[in-house]
């Protein structure tokens, strides 16, 4: 009976978390666009780039900091004033008319988004009773709900209302922080009330884990390096130029399809996708071959522009080989980490904050680069010069995720 309150009491936080985050996703996709647009009518593309730019620099620095100073990033009153400033900064920036103060305050929401998203993995790891896999994939789930959500409601606001705009981003904000502290301060008294068990257990495992190490010679794990996660932030360089490449390349060369076309297909795909195809990959072996798919996804998907990308149709086709390359990859690379922290010494929260800095830092650099292969490939008079590119980059992600990472993560 205990284990199943126990159980009940588990899939509830969680999910608790989940809505959150959705709530939180749909308000960054409320006024992403919004804000992107007005500033770049109200001073230039440029400045408008730099909100983004700004969001994911935060970010980075936000999940340094993490992974330097895990108090800062695994406490739950710290995960929830983390949320907290995020919601603050993010609301200021309807009343500020320069762009630098919207960049500034940009990398502000960002530092808050840094911090608070490495702690929310954590205390979902804390779940112990939940199937890691799951956890990752229903939070993907969440993700590209709450993005449906803030797309739908981001039509409905009047044009020009950005103080509307924010104050319900404000509100997202503020019930993701409550539900997410909720959840985490009841996930850190069940994790008190069964360290006692779980000590003795781990006790004996790691007893025998050393005496085995010791008959066969073997050291004892050691820190993931620091490739196996640039490989992670290369995937998410690759995986978020084609969102600007879309946006540049739609009106230019495909303008029969509206440009939100690939923004739709990329949370469709991934919201009817993602749990069902996560719940496939249980062994390490297989997590490790899903790396390989989400990178055989990009480089058909880059394959296709380049052939065909003067086609509506292929460009729709490409967004949704985009979208499955994100549903196989995301997940097991977050359960990879997990499996890592589980059979080791270091810090679950820290090496989230390590896995979010170099994710945030290939979305950072992809960002700018989308638009500068763009550029180039204008100037050059070469349409697809950066999708072949991307191609060739992709592919040999491809061939070394098939051995290569997999012995980076094996060594250690």
């Amino acid at each position: 009976m205990q284990t199943k309150a126990r159980s009940f009491n588990s899939v509830f936080n969680s999910y608790l978390i989940y809505v959150g985050v959705a709530l939180a996703s749909a308000g960054v996709a409320l006024y992403t666009p919004l804000i992107v647009s007005e500033t770049g009518k109200a001073f230039s593309g440029t400045w408008a780039a730099s909100i983004l730019f700004g969001l994911n620099l935060g970010r980075v620095i936000g999940s340094h900091l993490g992974s330097r100073y895990p108090g800062l990033a695994n406490h739950p009153f710290a995960v929830t004033g983390n949320i907290l400033l995020e919601g603050i900064a993010l609301y200021c920036m309807a009343y500020l008319q320069q762009a630098w103060a919207l960049a500034l305050f940009a990398l502000l929401a960002g530092l808050g988004s840094g911090l608070s998203f490495p702690g929310l993995k954590n205390y979902l790891l804390k779940l112990k009773e939940l199937d890691q896999a799951s956890l990752f994939s229903r939070l993907a789930f969440a993700i590209r709900m709450g993005l449906v959500l803030g797309y739908l409601i981001a039509g409905w606001v009047p044009n020009h209302s950005l103080k509307i705009v924010f104050l319900i981003v404000l509100i997202s904000f503020i019930a993701y922080a409550i539900f997410m502290l909720y959840a985490m301060r009841a996930i850190a008294r069940h994790e008190t009330d069964s360290n006692a068990a779980l000590a003795m257990q781990q006790l004996t495992e790691n007893t025998t884990t050393s005496e085995d190490r010791a008959m066969t010679g073997q050291t004892p794990p050691v820190s993931l390096p620091t490739l196996f996660f640039v490989s992670n932030a290369v995937f998410w360089c690759f995986a978020v130029q084609p969102m600007i490449g879309f946006s540049l390349h739609i009106p230019k060369y495909t303008p029969e399809i509206p440009v939100s076309t690939p923004f739709w297909l990329a949370a469709l795909v991934i919201i009817f996708f993602q749990i069902p195809v996560s719940k496939r990959a249980v062994r390490t072996l297989e997590h490790f071959r899903f790396l390989q798919i989400g990178y055989a996804c990009l480089f058909v998907s880059f394959v296709l522009m380049v052939v065909a990308g003067n086609h509506g149709v292929a460009v729709i086709a490409s967004a949704i080989l985009l979208s499955f390359g994100q549903v196989f990859y995301g997940p097991s690379f977050d359960v990879l980490i997990a499996r890592h922290a589980n059979q080791s010494s270091e810090d679950t929260g820290k090496l989230m904050s390590q896995q979010i800095f170099y994710q945030s830092m290939g979305t950072m650099i992809g960002s700018l680069a989308g638009g500068v292969l763009f550029d180039l490939a204008q100037t050059l008079h070469m349409p697809s010069l950066n999708w072949l590119l991307l191609s060739a980059g992709s592919l040999w992600m491809m061939i070394l995720s098939k051995n290569k990472i997999p012995n980076l993560y094996r060594r250690a």
